[in-house]
């Protein structure tokens, strides 16, 4: 992670040229927990069945760790592990198939 900057509006990184109102929300994660959080939980959740960034472009939850590493926090770790919380919530893709799909089975090494 780079060096903590308290005004990181404009740090040019590759999130920030492609999704910028996005961008300034996530960094406002750090100063404005409760507001962002709630925003992020509902994205997430909904993710795979809401068109987000339609109206302007977004950073998909699959990217939020490497946000995170991307920028300069005043408590990394509490960000961290936060985007890391967040991204987890998008639910798994759901087969053509459906319900009728047999499950594949999952081997854990003993």
């Amino acid at each position: 992670m780079d060096t903590f900057n308290p005004e990181p509006d404009c740090c040019g990184c590759r999130f920030e040229q492609s999704a910028p109102a996005h961008h300034r929300r996530l960094v406002s994660l750090e100063a404005q927990p409760m507001m962002s959080l709630v925003e992020l939980i509902e994205m997430a959740a909904t993710w795979g069945e809401i068109e987000y960034g339609e109206a302007e472009p977004v950073i998909p939850p699959s990217e939020w760790i490497d946000f995170a590493e991307a920028h300069a926090w005043a408590d990394g770790d509490r960000v961290f592990d936060a985007l890391v919380a967040l991204s987890s919530l998008v639910p798994r893709a759901r087969t053509k198939a459906g319900a009728g799909a047999k499950p594949v089975p999952v081997l854990v090494p003993v």
